[in-house]
């Protein structure tokens, strides 16, 4: 969601539309067409600033709430081709409100490639504490398309104690650029039903998803 350019301060947004709102191989919309929208400040100095909100629909509600997402984070380069980057995010559903909770990250980015660690002391407010690893790939066929992979690793733990749910998800598909439109076709699969969230499906465990943003 958001990109550091050391040399200068940036403001950005986008808009999007999706056939559904997956986030880590969950649907957070009970299989229905999300639009979303962020905008994005990149300080001069590597801090970074970004809000987001998306169309949701979980567990109990009854139509579309929405949820708001707010991150904060620095990144510094390593090396002309690599950087690292450490922040936190606040995910607020202004429906739900118990299920707000707070996540930290550190990670590794290069041109084609990020590496993240996440770490949720009470992940969507379930008391449940969450560690979850992802990599996400990219790989250019021509000038406009690309080929997309993610894989990621979410272990799940009652705050008080109790059994650990590992969950893997991921991702594979085709994205392609028309100038300031993003279009992305992925597959998404889990390995098992992760009940972490409050999805209306959570037993679904393959899916395709088509999205398209529009950045400015």
């Amino acid at each position: 969601m958001l990109c550091v350019d050391a040399a200068h301060a940036q403001l950005s947004g986008q808009i999007g539309l999706a056939s559904d709102y997956v986030y880590r191989g969950v649907s957070l919309n009970d299989d229905r067409p999300a639009v979303t929208a962020a905008v994005n400040y990149d300080g001069a100095a590597g801090w970074y600033l970004g809000a987001q909100i998306g169309e949701t629909r979980l567990f109990g509600e009854r139509h579309a709430e929405p949820l708001w997402v707010a991150a904060a984070g620095y990144a510094h380069a390593l090396t002309s081709r690599l950087s690292w980057e450490v922040g936190a995010t606040y995910s607020n559903f202004t429906g739900f409100t118990f299920w707000n909770y707070a996540e930290m990250f550190v990670g590794l980015s290069a041109e084609r490639w990020s590496l993240r660690l996440y770490r949720a002391p009470n992940y969507f407010g379930r008391h449940r504490r969450s560690t979850y690893l992802e990599f996400n790939g990219s790989r250019p066929l021509d000038e406009r398309w690309r080929l997309l992979a993610h894989l990621g690793v979410q272990q799940a733990e009652f705050t008080r104690g109790g059994d650990r749910d590992r969950t893997f998800d991921a991702s594979l598909g085709l994205g392609a650029k028309f100038e300031r439109v993003d279009v992305q076709l992925l597959w998404v699969a889990v390995n098992r039903a992760n009940y972490a969230y409050p999805s209306t499906a959570p037993d679904e465990r393959r899916r395709w998803v088509l999205s398209a943003v529009y950045a400015f």
